[in-house]
């Protein structure tokens, strides 16, 4: 779970010397920044010390791995925070420490989706900017303007394969806890064997999740917008197809939280919802090509135009 993932800065990008001459210019600095929340993309100034990013991108960097920087959201600290006081006063101290440990293991998992999609960027010569981890999961700033639309499958893809990995992780050390590799029952009183059943379906749910939801701008979503693409749709056409189906797998997973009474699916629902939403108004103006992730692709050649912008993959 792997599984898209916001607005452009206001500055002008210089002339990129492998730029058609009929290609879309940048944004001047009286534009509009686009879009607003969930597919985050910027425009690096020239000596890269300053971007305008979301609301929820303002966020101090922790750590850098890989020779990329990884920033944390204090609203992910506030989450981790306020989940643990609920569970210090509704649970026992075992349950207390699991959720302390889960907490962790759910920054590990993100992170290494996160760095799946930075690995994949890197290895078809696009370029990697910094990792964002906030509580609605994670995002990756890449640049993949050198490649076609099988690269951006395999940049979408490439976060949520790094969940098979790990669940083999979790399974060999479920079983060493537990002695059985049967992950469908929680393992009471085996502090060992319960945190590596949350590592189990944690990076089942994330894989499923990911990549059988098609809501914008989740991976799977994003799959589905390159393989449209290297079929040589249209722009118009993918985003009709991508706007009903985020809309309805949107609405299903708000109604899936409500059903089971828990906020986080309701917010993700609502966060895809409000994407797509910003979709759909460029579409109704006929700007559809003013979309980061749309004009990537020349609707006639299917080839991807050369504007430099940093794109996002969410999980």
């Amino acid at each position: 779970m792997s599984s898209g993932g916001a607005r452009a800065t206001d500055d002008v990008v210089p002339m990129n010397p492998f730029q058609r001459s009929d290609a879309p210019s940048a944004p001047s600095q009286s534009a509009e920044p686009f879009p607003a929340i969930g597919n985050p993309v910027f425009t690096p100034r020239a000596d890269d010390a300053e971007t305008n990013e979301p609301w929820y991108s303002r966020s101090p960097k922790l750590f850098t791995i890989m020779g990329i920087d990884v920033h944390v959201s204090p609203l992910l600290y506030t989450y981790i925070v306020f989940t643990l006081v609920l569970t210090a006063f509704s649970a026992s101290f075992f349950l207390f420490a699991l959720q302390a440990f889960a907490s962790v293991l759910l920054f590990f998992t993100v992170l290494v989706h996160e760095l799946g999609h930075c690995a994949a960027a890197r290895a078809i010569g696009g370029q990697v900017s910094h990792i964002l981890l906030w509580p609605l999961g994670g995002l990756a700033y890449v640049n993949v303007d050198a490649t076609d639309a099988k690269g951006d499958f395999f940049v979408s893809f490439a976060g949520p394969l790094t969940h098979a990995p790990m669940l083999a992780g979790w399974v060999a050390s479920f079983a060493l806890a537990t002695g059985s590799t049967d992950i469908s029952e929680w393992p009471r009183d085996n502090f060992v064997g319960a945190l590596a059943y949350e590592g189990c379906w944690l990076n089942i749910f994330l894989f499923l999740f990911n990549v059988c939801i098609p809501a914008y701008p989740l991976d799977g979503c994003r799959m589905l917008m390159a393989l449209l693409a290297m079929c040589s749709v249209s722009l118009t056409t993918t985003a009709t197809t991508i706007i009903c189906l985020s809309t309805v797998m949107s609405l299903g997973v708000i109604a899936y939280g409500f059903w089971l009474v828990q906020f986080m699916p309701v917010f993700v629902g609502a966060f895809t919802l409000a994407e797509t939403y910003k979709l759909y108004t460029l579409l109704k103006s006929g700007a559809l090509e003013e979309h980061p992730s749309f004009a990537k692709y020349n609707a006639m050649s299917g080839r991807r135009n050369t504007n430099t912008s940093w794109n996002v993959q969410a999980v």
